[in-house]
Formats: structure tokens, sequence, C-alpha cells
């Protein structure tokens, strides 16, 4: 039997992920080789029996006192949530890392703002021996991994897994959709790059361009809240949905626009093209390993950002095409027992 240890998920995208992996085990293989430890915040899914998990307090030593008193039960584990396991358990071992401000904080130490995230880099050194492998879903996370130490490349394996159904094929036709709606469907977490995106929405007003720009800030974000409201009141057009359903959204706006300078996949860049829409979006790394957008912008240059999506406005810009694939069906014949 493999454990799956998604202690710690609870929500965002990780969750997503998990949600999808529960799915697909359920619908397509023998779900009773697997079992799963969860986080209490996670929300089960209604199809996995109580026979199939646990749960524990989201506690490290909570973690450590588990996998000691069930250390001969299972024959392979897979840990969902970037750390490794927190005993070496001597049987095949794999650990899905999916956050890049992890693999990151070790060159920003000294930056007060990766100091949580320096803590949990640390955490996961720590545990490092413990994993023969590291999962990721993209080739610039294993360049993260390989940079900063952990693993060497034969011990990072990227497997890219999502559901490639939820959007594909849906929404209005783009001709029917307007120029000038762009969507951000994101909370305000840093690496987001919400006030170059804010900026770049003033410049445009300055200038007497106002496109719509749909928006997700929560109340994490308060100063983007107020700054939305001031640039509305002047007459800036930024609709905030603080959560929405993307499937309205995706289907029948014509643009995603994608300022993040930091993911370690981007799946709405593939949502976003499997709906239809055009993207425009951050020249980085991580959007070239997933998708071929319609148009780059540098993510830190307001001007450079307006400049697209004035372009986008007035040209016909090209469809982007998805560059990576969904292998879910490899990633649990890799960790089934």
């Amino acid at each position: 039997m493999t454990l799956i240890d998604a202690m710690f998920i609870n929500k965002g995208g990780g969750a997503v992920l998990l949600d999808y992996l529960i799915e697909h085990i359920l619908a397509h293989t023998q779900s009773k080789e697997f079992y799963f430890l969860l986080d209490p915040r996670y929300k089960i899914p209604t199809g996995l029996g109580q026979e199939a998990y646990t749960i524990i307090p989201n506690k490290i030593k909570e973690r450590i006192k588990y996998y000691k008193q069930n250390r001969g039960r299972f024959s392979k584990v897979f840990c969902f949530a970037n750390t490794p396991p927190p005993i070496n358990l001597k049987i095949p071992s794999y650990t899905y890392m999916h956050n890049q401000k992890i693999l990151e904080a070790p060159k920003q130490k000294l930056n007060r703002k990766y100091w949580s995230m320096y803590a949990k880099y640390l955490f996961v050194k720590m545990y490092n021996k413990n994993t023969n492998y590291y999962i990721v879903q993209t080739k610039h996370m294993v360049d993260e991994l390989v940079g900063i130490g952990l693993k060497d490349d034969q011990h990072c394996l990227t497997i890219p897994f999502y559901d490639d159904c939820k959007y594909q094929g849906g929404g209005k036709p783009f001709a029917q959709r307007g120029r000038d709606e762009f969507v951000f469907i994101s909370n305000p977490s840093p690496q987001k790059n919400y006030p170059t995106l804010l900026d770049t929405w003033e410049y445009l007003l300055d200038k007497g361009i106002t496109p719509k720009l749909h928006v997700t800030v929560d109340d994490t974000g308060p100063s983007f809240l107020e700054r939305i409201k001031a640039l509305n009141a002047r007459g800036a057009r930024i609709e905030n949905h603080v959560y929405v359903d993307p499937h309205s959204l995706y289907f029948n706006c014509p643009y995603l626009i994608f300022p993040s300078i930091m993911e370690s996949f981007g799946l709405p860049l593939i949502e976003a093209v499997d709906s239809g829409m055009k993207v425009i979006a951050s020249d980085l790394t991580y959007v070239h390993d997933v998708i071929t957008p319609s148009l780059t912008f540098q993510p830190y240059d307001k001007k450079s950002m307006a400049d697209a999506v004035i372009k986008a406005m007035n040209t016909e810009l090209p469809f982007p095409k998805v560059v990576t694939h969904n292998e879910i069906v490899k990633l649990v014949e890799l960790i089934a027992p």
C-alpha cells in the first residue's frame, strides 16, 4: 500500500491538484492500494471513504508520531506538500515539490520577506535524505532543485499533471468576446505582482485608456483593495470579484493577463488556453514551460505591460498553445505499490 501524505495541503492550487489526484485514483485504479494522510482543514471529497484516510493535527510532532507508528505498514510513500518524510522508512519515497518560493529562499535569505520561506527550506533540507526523488511539474523547477543542491537531475522527475478536461472547448467564440476585458484570477501574494499590475492600469488611465480588469483580491491584500477603490474613483474599470468560479470569466472574456513573477507551474495559463482566451504574460521561463503565449511583457515594467495591453486591444494576436501535457496516469503508475 502507498501512503499519500497530504499534510499541510488545505486550499489553493495544492488542494485543487490533490482533489484531481484523488478523483483519478478513485476512478481509474484500485483505490485500496492507496491511503491518505490529510490535513484537518482540507475538504475531503465525498467519494473518499473513511477507511481510506487518517486526519491528524497539522503539527510536525504529530506527523513524526504517525510515521513512527506506521513505519511497517506501507511499501511506498508520496509526500504531496513539499516536505519529505520526517523519518527514513527504507522504502521508495517521492516528494512533490510545488512551491518555488521555498527553492528561491536560499538566494533571498537576507530579505526579510523570505525569512519564513527560508525556515521552510531549512525544514525541507533537514529531511532531504529521506526522499529518493522529487517530482515537479516543469523543467525550470528541476533547475531550481539542482541549483540549490537538494538533488541531482537524475533524482528530479518532471511529471506535470492537471485536469485537462475542466475547461477544454468551453466558452464563446473569441470574436464574440469584445476586445477590452482582461482577467487575472489570483490571491494577492507578493509573487503575483499586483503592484505592477495596478501601476499599469493607472498608467493607462493617465493616458485616457480604460480597459476592464477582473481581479480576485481578498482581505489579505488591504492596500490593493484601497488602491483599486481609488483608481475606480478616478474612472478606472477594475472589478474585484474577491472570489469567483473562473469558468464564467474564462469562457466570456478575451484575454488573460498574467503578471506573476514566480510560479511552479502556472495552471491558469493552461486553463485560459483551453477556454479559448488569448494570453499576455510575463516573459519568464515558467510561462514558456507550459504555453506559447500570445504576447509577453517585462513583469516589473508598467510601460511594457501597458504596451502589451494596448497591442492586444488593437491588433489580432495569435492564439496561445499549450506545450505541456497531463501525465496523471504516469504519476499514479509510479507511486502505486
